[in-house]
């Protein structure tokens, strides 16, 4: 009988120990190696979801940024039709004048340049405009008025004949009677053609940008002139984005 149940005791321990390492161990190992994919899989769907929120700032980034690019160019087409206008208008009032070649009007990007000849303007040697320079420059000052998103430089050019004689009492060199001009236009601009004082600036350059060459009847002719630019008005900076005092 003792022999019996020890037989029996060892064919039961034999079958536990068959049936753990045939069925017990495999599943363990499998929901071992089931936990470690899911540890896995856990990790790589935290970082997907880390791609798709950074790929979601990116997209908004983008969108904003379109946004912001159409709108520029929309304001970009305006102020290109607001000059493309402004350039139709100075031609029909200077036609006459553009058509005896006193006056040129040319646009250069987003700027729109009037050059005209001095020999309209002023005198031999003067700075004070005579009547027919008055009268070209009302035509440019009611069509200037107008163009209030634009800076206007008048810019005052001679050729290279020094100033001698009496009339270098009143000016030394080109310099004093190209800026002396520049600023009769300025002041004429602002006063009888009432344009705002803040779009308006005069400067003088002498002989020292001319356009033509010097040893010519012709090129000094082309160099004796009043060029007047209208430059598009920056625009003004949020105060956000400028740096705070001290900071580079």
């Amino acid at each position: 009988m003792a022999k019996l149940l020890g037989l029996l005791l060892v064919i039961l321990l034999a079958a536990g120990a068959a049936f753990y390492f045939l069925v017990l161990q495999p599943q363990q190992n499998a929901l071992a190696t089931a936990e470690q994919a899911a540890v896995v899989c856990a990790q790589q769907l935290a970082s997907l979801r880390g791609q798709v929120a950074d790929l979601t700032i990116i997209r908004d980034q983008l969108q904003r940024s379109g946004a912001e690019l159409a709108e520029k160019v929309a304001e970009k087409e305006n102020e290109l039709l607001a000059l493309r206008s402004t350039q139709d208008e100075l031609v029909s009032e200077l036609k006459g004048e553009i058509a005896d070649k006193t006056v040129q009007v040319e646009r250069i990007r987003d700027q729109l340049r009037v050059d005209l000849v001095d020999e309209v303007l002023f005198d031999s040697g003067e700075a004070t405009l005579k009547p027919a320079g008055i009268a070209v420059f009302g035509k440019i000052g009611a069509v200037l008025a107008k163009a209030t998103d634009r800076r206007i430089e008048v810019q005052g050019h001679t050729d290279n004949v020094p100033i001698t004689g009496a009339l270098a009492k009143r000016f030394a060199t080109n310099w004093e009677l190209s800026a002396a001009r520049a600023t009769n236009v300025v002041r004429f601009l602002q006063d009888q053609a009432k344009l705002d004082p803040t779009r308006l600036c005069a400067s003088g350059y002498a002989e020292f940008r001319p356009k033509g060459p010097n040893d010519t009847a012709a090129g000094r002719r082309q160099n004796r002139r009043i060029e007047i630019l209208l430059i598009p008005i920056p625009a003004a900076v949020p105060p956000e984005a400028k740096p705070a005092a001290g900071r580079p």
